[in-house]
């Protein structure tokens, strides 16, 4: 996304004031068939984890799924879900819940991995033609890209 500013700063964390990745369990009796939930969990003495969370198939427990920490940089794909999907039985997988302070948002997760952009990118310097978006970038900004009135 070099070279684009995302609507939702916090992307992929969270979208707005939604929350995608959790840090507390959500009540698993909200969970619906093809629900599931992003949760960071403490693993031992080691580097937190992150675990998929889903209705069990008696309905009545949740299932966790640990993510394989060489999955971290393709979770939010399509093709990551696909895969998820693909390798347990019972419904598919396809709303990822999202909480906020009093509430709980089922959002398609096809609405979670394609991120809102703001239509002009906000660049930090503009004396060349490789600009720096969002702190990083390494590829070129085109010439058009750069206007008058940056920061």
């Amino acid at each position: 996304y070099c070279g684009l500013l995302f609507r939702h700063e916090g992307w992929p964390l969270c979208i707005h004031e939604k929350i995608v990745v959790q840090l507390a369990s959500i009540d698993w009796r909200i969970l619906k068939p093809g629900d599931f939930y992003l949760q960071v969990v403490p693993y031992l003495r080691k580097s937190p984890r992150i675990v998929l969370k889903c209705l069990a198939k008696d309905k009545h427990n949740v299932e966790e799924v640990v993510i394989p920490e060489v999955s971290y940089t393709s979770i939010f794909t399509l093709e990551w879900l696909s895969t998820v999907n693909g390798e347990r039985m019972g419904i598919a997988l396809e709303n990822c819940l999202l909480t906020t302070d009093d509430k709980i948002f089922r959002v398609p997760w096809d609405k979670v991995v394609n991120p809102e952009f703001i239509n002009k990118p906000k660049l930090i310097e503009n004396t060349l033609s490789e600009a720096l978006v969002s702190g990083v970038c390494t590829s070129p900004v085109p010439q058009e890209n750069l206007k008058s009135d940056l920061e």
